[in-house]
């Protein structure tokens, strides 16, 4: 069925164009088909939404796997990855607002995607966003410094002059600084948003002041869940049941 250009307008203005960190033309907006199941108490109901992606740029058809919601349950879906190409899968509260959530390089082979970000809590929409080029505004290459930690009713800010950095290159190495010293170690990305890193981390043996961070920074690091990029803040989730997490910025 065609759609009026009504329709076209009010899809456009909901779903948002694609960031201009890359020429329109690069980019290929897939439509993922998502289906969400409720359970309330004896209650059970299910929706489903079609995500229209009605940009210029080309776009293909796709349909994910069934998405199940339920409270704190990870949800988790499927996409087709194209080889040679980049794919980011993207999560919305309300079709307004789109965050990173999920970072592949594409092989040809069926992708597999769990969000492991804290309870989620409310209906989530998601997309899956396609490049010829590597993103430059995704999870990978950029460095991030740490500005809190986020626990229970607690926040927790690293002293004045002490740094906590973390730099993820797409060979799964991770590098940066913690406090005084330097550190280094590998990282894999697990069905796309789990950020799971090496059973321990090389560092220099430097005796950092008191008041340090720096063992909260390694055990949070390696309890980390699920994580989501939104523009230049990364927040990496942690804890045994993602119930912490991270604030991070990107060093300028």
């Amino acid at each position: 069925m065609s759609e009026s250009p009504t329709d076209l307008h009010q899809a456009r203005k909901a779903l948002g164009h694609p960031k201009t960190g890359l020429k329109l033309c690069q980019w290929k907006l897939k439509l993922v088909r998502v289906v969400l199941k409720f359970h309330f108490t004896d209650l059970a109901c299910e929706a489903v939404c079609l995500l229209a992606l009605a940009l210029a740029a080309p776009a293909l058809g796709q349909e994910a796997s069934r998405i199940h919601s339920l409270e704190a349950a990870p949800v988790s879906l499927g996409f087709s990855s194209s080889d040679g190409d980049y794919h980011l899968v993207q999560a919305s509260w309300n079709l307004q607002k789109w965050v990173t959530v999920g970072q592949y390089p594409g092989n040809g082979k069926p992708a597999k995607f769990n969000d492991l970000r804290g309870q989620l809590g409310k209906a989530h929409f998601y997309r899956v966003v396609t490049s010829s080029q590597p993103f430059p505004d995704g999870l990978l290459d950029r460095e991030w410094k740490l500005i809190a930690f986020h626990e229970a009713d607690e926040i927790i800010r690293p002293k004045t002059g002490r740094k906590h950095t973390l730099n993820l290159d797409r060979n799964g190495k991770i590098t940066g600084w913690n406090d005084c010293n330097r550190y280094f170690g590998s990282f894999k990305l697990e069905k796309g948003n789990w950020l799971k890193f090496g059973k321990g981390f090389g560092s220099t043996l430097m005796l950092c002041m008191p008041g340090s961070l720096d063992f909260e920074f390694f055990k949070s690091l390696q309890s980390s869940k699920g994580f989501e990029v939104d523009g230049k803040k990364l927040k990496l989730h942690y804890g045994e049941n993602a119930e912490h997490w991270m604030e991070f910025m990107e060093n300028d």
